[in-house]
């Protein structure tokens, strides 16, 4: 079972990568959609997560990330803490999903992180890793109109994250997403076929 991380900072056009090398056959597991999962459903986390920061819960037991996030971002320890709480629930779950995409007979399966190297996640990667980069300005538009910030709020968020030259020192294969779509979509062909001759 080959795992092929992927991971790019916002507006890089990471969805863009995985769609189109999900098309082409990949398995794909996106490591926020099993977080947002857990969140909703795994007991055991949920009751973690209520220990250690109080009434985060919601009225039907699911996490309400409204009312975490201003205790976890607080104080550098206690986001630490979260991530120590729930990083090992979600490896657990993305290990059971690489197993669904193996027996669906995926040849590859890419693993969705935006923070793929920060959390260790990548150690889960044993094919190498993919990321996507783009031009700051290009990043910051597509924040502004896909998440509606102004460009103040858009570039503080971008300028918080890695530069493309993190991407480039840890990622076997970059994929420049700064141009068109079909530029995009081309890069991804040819590294589909590198990954599956």
């Amino acid at each position: 079972m080959k795992i092929i991380g992927l991971t790019g900072g916002s507006g890089a056009g990471k969805s863009t990568v995985a769609h189109a090398l999900h098309a082409m056959g990949a398995g794909w597991v996106d490591a926020d959609a099993v977080y947002h999962m857990l969140c909703r459903e795994n007991r055991g986390m949920l009751d973690e997560l209520r220990a250690a920061f109080g009434d985060v819960l919601d009225g039907n037991g699911a996490l309400d990330r409204t009312r975490l996030a201003p205790i976890v971002f607080a104080a550098p320890e206690r986001l630490a803490l979260l991530n120590q709480l729930t990083i090992p629930y979600i490896r657990e779950a993305s290990r059971q999903a690489f197993e669904r995409c193996a027996k669906d007979g995926c040849p590859f399966i890419l693993y969705d992180a935006p923070t793929l190297f920060q959390s260790g996640a990548d150690s889960l990667c044993n094919g190498g890793v993919i990321g996507v980069i783009a031009s700051r300005e290009i990043r910051i538009a597509r924040v502004m109109e896909r998440d509606g910030l102004s460009r103040e709020h858009a570039a503080a968020r971008i300028d918080a994250q890695p530069d493309d030259g993190f991407y480039r020192l840890r990622c076997r294969w970059i994929i420049e997403n700064g141009s068109t779509l079909e530029a995009a979509e081309r890069q991804c062909a040819a590294l589909f076929h590198q990954l599956y001759p």
